[in-house]
């Protein structure tokens, strides 16, 4: 098989894991109420240990997420695929980052659970829409660069950071108290699964 073969159908598998995670995420916090005391229960004890640390730092990266501070590093990055004539990649980019935000808020609407602060920030809690949607922008950035990018330093550098980055982002919404943990792994697998789908257009369409 051949070397780019085997790239679609690792990328396909990856598809298929964030499918059955997303789902198993999904049914269990349907059908089995009790995991909202267990997911509680992590959530305080990520707070605990993050509580010595200013609360600015969470403030900084979960404002990064928000629907109109998402438009500049997607207009940068389109801008730049642009101008090297990469006109589908652009397109597919701002595609996949807004069907991430919008089976977000599908899924957000079906599944309807409540956030663990409350009222104090509006909408749902699962899944972590900020989660869902740096995944899939950054992650997406993540493999432009790993195959556009010649020097092997700034290539691994931008990888490293953003990948931190997305790490960030998603340990600042449980700092906050405006997601469970379920709620940002299952954003995660979420914006992976767009980035793999992402991935296979591009390869398809590059035949």
């Amino acid at each position: 098989m051949k070397a780019k073969e085997y790239g679609i159908v690792a990328n396909w598998n990856y598809v298929i894991l964030s499918i059955i995670v997303l789902t198993v995420c999904t049914l269990l916090i349907l059908y089995m109420p009790g995991v909202r005391d267990f997911d509680g229960m992590v959530l305080k004890s990520v707070q605990k240990f993050l509580s010595p640390y200013p609360s600015y730092i969470p403030l900084f990266f979960s404002e990064f997420g928000r629907d109109y501070n998402m438009f500049w590093p997607q207009f940068a990055a389109c801008c730049a695929l642009v101008s090297n004539q990469k006109y589908l990649k652009a397109f597919l980019l701002v595609f996949f980052v807004q069907t991430s935000y919008l089976l977000t808020m599908l899924i957000k609407n079906f599944v309807c659970r409540t956030r663990p602060c409350g009222d104090a920030y509006p909408g749902y809690s699962f899944p972590s829409c900020h989660a869902a949607t740096e995944m899939t922008l950054l992650g997406i950035c993540i493999c432009l660069i790993m195959h556009y990018t010649r020097s092997a330093f700034w290539r691994y550098f931008l990888s490293v950071f953003l990948g931190i980055y997305i790490f960030m982002v998603c340990i600042s919404r449980l700092w906050l108290g405006h997601h469970f943990p379920i709620d940002v792994i299952a954003g995660l697998f979420l914006g992976v699964l767009c980035v793999n789908l992402y991935v296979i257009l591009c390869r398809f369409f590059n035949r």
